[in-house]
């Protein structure tokens, strides 16, 4: 029986991935200029220290595609393989992964996203860093993953502590078994103290903000929905999408019909709610016309409309929406400042 924790040296782990190559076209992310990007794996690993800048939902829902068959009209002649994501933060699993599998898997299963969720390898890697616009511990969420990833990796002394999380992540152990050895206490305790103090910095950091308590999230966009924070913060709005391009719940897309050299066909592409087009019909009515009614429907979806189905925020706490958006509107100071307004009405 394979051991959930197990230990492998830094020097070990590139030829994990050598091997692994064999079976899947294996990503992991490459930091330039002080962010990390999903590059395809050739031979060099950089354990990254926070998520990247773009999310992990692009290996399951690619931002435009064939609908009939991934792995037939989307991948290019030698690149059928399934995808092995290395390095995948909490905040693109956990209420994430939950919140497209929802989409794609309950009531008509989406084919192309249930084979890739089947057949994709994730192995993900705790957070030891943050960004200044992370705040994943105000949701209550943890900078390190807890679920549904097939293998974590850990940096501990001259290597990683890997847990194991799947009985896919148990076949990758069984057929690479000479890389690894069992974790001791002390490795294993030395990841829990990593991990505490990882948390007890990121909570310095974000205490700051006064993030209202996550509790209080959903009843703030209930009672806020005339506020006048709504027109506002769309004043600055260039509705360029970034938010929602980058967030790792949103799932919204758009069918269309189009050609190429083998004939017509249907594709889908992301699509989102702040887009003026995203509720038009086809008689010209438009139930989100005004853009201080898109951005507010964003934040109803995530904290409204989920929670109230699923029991779970649309949210992470990733702080991509922010950090992408070039009118700096803040999913934070937004919460902040509906929190004030609400308080000052009751005095």
């Amino acid at each position: 029986m394979i051991s959930k924790y197990l230990y492998i040296k830094n020097n070990d782990f590139p030829k994990l991935l050598d091997n692994l190559s064999a079976d899947y076209r294996v990503f992991a992310p490459q930091e330039t200029r002080k962010n990390y990007f999903w590059k395809e794996y050739k031979g060099a690993f950089q354990f990254s220290k926070y998520r990247t800048i773009t999310p992990l939902r692009q290996f399951f829902t690619p931002a435009i595609e064939h609908i009939d068959n991934y792995f037939a009209s989307n991948a290019k002649p030698g690149e059928k393989k399934p995808i092995c994501m290395v390095g995948a933060k909490a905040c693109d699993l956990g209420n994430a992964l939950k919140m497209q599998d929802y989409v794609f898997l309950e009531g008509d299963t989406d084919n192309s996203y249930k084979q890739m969720r089947e057949q994709n390898l994730i192995i993900a890697s705790d957070c030891t860093a943050f960004k200044e616009t992370c705040f994943c511990l105000a949701l209550g969420n943890m900078p390190y993953p807890q679920e549904l990833f097939d293998l974590n990796i850990s940096p501990v002394d001259e290597g990683y502590l890997l847990e194991v999380g799947s009985k896919k992540g148990q076949e990758t152990i069984a057929s690479n078994k000479s890389f690894f050895s069992e974790a001791s206490d002390t490795i294993v305790k030395q990841r829990e103290n990593n991990r505490k103090i990882t948390v007890e910095e990121f909570r310095c950091q974000i205490q700051p903000l006064e993030f209202p308590k996550d509790s209080l999230l959903n009843s703030l966009i209930k009672n806020g929905y005339g506020d006048k924070l709504w027109t506002e913060e769309a004043l600055r709005c260039v509705e360029c999408g970034a938010c929602i391009m980058n967030c790792p719940t949103c799932h919204c897309f758009l069918l269309f019909d189009t050609k190429d050299e083998n004939g017509y066909f249907k594709g889908r592409i992301w699509d989102g709610c702040q887009y003026k087009n995203f509720t038009r019909v086809a008689g010209g009515a438009n139930a989100l016309r005004l853009r201080e009614q898109r951005l507010r429907n964003r934040y109803i979806k995530k904290f409204e409309f989920f929670p109230e189905r699923i029991k779970l925020y649309a949210c992470t706490g990733c702080g991509r929406c922010a950090e992408s958006c070039p009118a700096k509107i803040d999913i934070r100071k937004i919460f902040k400042t509906l929190n004030e307004n609400q308080n000052s009405a009751k005095k």
